[in-house]
């Protein structure tokens, strides 16, 4: 079995000892240290999370498998708060009924095949990524002379929801009342089961391989228009897609640029 072919089951039934002896195995494959290993858990579940450096980047270890990815909207149950919640917004913006629209704002339910990576704990403004003088001056590009790529958007997606075939990582339900940017605390500021801070900041959403889709977040356009709590929560979704937003960033390449990224090792 290669490295690529880990899986989540297979990774957590690992002794202490075969699971330190793997990630030296990949440290050394990948020139990087290991950082460390610890049992975590998020939202109900458990999880060896093993984390590595490069020069300076932390990264995490997600086991791959053949996951079911995006949102059926036909199992939401909300809470009254969001019901009501949104009920508010459609009457104010004609919008559809509540499961008809977050089926519209979600990606489909499907299953991928996803080998084992390393993901980046945290994303980086391209221009905060360590790079060479002599690198491309688009950062993003810069990323493939270090061996590293931004991630896909299934990559993400399992990065992210890791699994949690709920709306968001941690359940169906907003932890809060009022906008996830107001609260600094809650399952949405939290390290998710893999151990990344992700999806966490709807002004800090993410570019992924596709130019036409970006991850975690609207850039804060549901919460500075006031479009109501349940929309703003909506963007922090591990689905949340919104079509029209990802043409025009895929038409405006500066503003694609300025928008965080989360590099991703492949392993062999």
């Amino acid at each position: 079995m290669t490295y690529a072919d880990l899986t989540f089951e297979q990774w957590n039934d690992r002794s202490d000892e075969a699971a330190r002896r793997i990630a030296e195995e990949i440290a050394g494959e990948c020139s990087l240290t290991v950082v460390g290993l610890r049992h975590t858990v998020y939202a109900g579940r458990s999880h060896r999370v093993a984390l590595f450096d490069r020069e300076g980047m932390r990264f995490a270890l997600v086991p791959g498998g053949r996951p079911t990815l995006g949102y059926d909207a036909a199992r939401f149950q909300p809470a009254a708060d969001q019901a009501d919640s949104y009920a508010d917004s459609a009457s104010e913006y004609g919008l559809p009924p509540l499961a008809e629209y977050v089926d519209a704002m979600t990606s489909p339910v499907r299953s991928v095949e996803l080998p084992a990576r390393l993901i980046a704990v945290e994303a980086f403004d391209p221009g905060d990524i360590p790079r060479a003088a002599d690198d491309p001056p688009d950062a993003l590009a810069g990323l493939a002379t270090m061996g590293l790529r931004t991630a896909t958007p299934d990559e993400w997606e399992w990065a992210c929801g890791s699994g949690a075939a709920t709306l968001f990582r941690w359940g169906d339900h907003s932890p809060h009342d009022g906008y996830p940017y107001d609260h600094r605390t809650g399952p949405h500021r939290e390290r998710n089961l893999w151990g990344l801070v992700i999806g966490q900041d709807p002004y800090r959403h993410e570019v992924t391989t596709d130019r036409a889709v970006v991850c975690g977040g609207d850039g804060g356009s549901a919460t500075c228009g006031g479009s109501g709590f349940f929309l703003g929560w909506l963007t922090l979704a591990t689905a949340y897609r919104d079509e029209e937003f990802g043409r025009w960033l895929a038409s405006d390449g500066g503003y694609a640029a300025a928008v965080l990224t989360r590099p991703v090792i492949e392993l062999a």
